[in-house]
């Protein structure tokens, strides 16, 4: 769950801090980090059926990239 973002050739500072950035938010650590704070209970069945639509939605999304990256 890490993410490296070494500074490339004559890059600025304010361009990595971004490019890091946008790589947090891509593999959405913070949002696990957020969600683990507090214990929550169970989750109904609405929480479950929109997880599942945005989980199919990013599976999706991988399978295009791997195949069109």
């Amino acid at each position: 769950m890490a993410v490296w973002a070494q500074k490339r050739d004559s890059e600025t500072n304010e361009k990595l801090i971004k490019r890091w950035k946008r790589q947090v938010n891509n593999a959405r650590i913070m949002q696990k980090i957020r969600d683990e704070r507090y214990q929550k209970g169970d989750p109904t069945k609405r929480v479950v059926r929109i997880a599942a639509i945005k989980r199919s939605h990013f599976q999706e999304k991988r399978r295009k990239e791997q195949f069109y990256a």
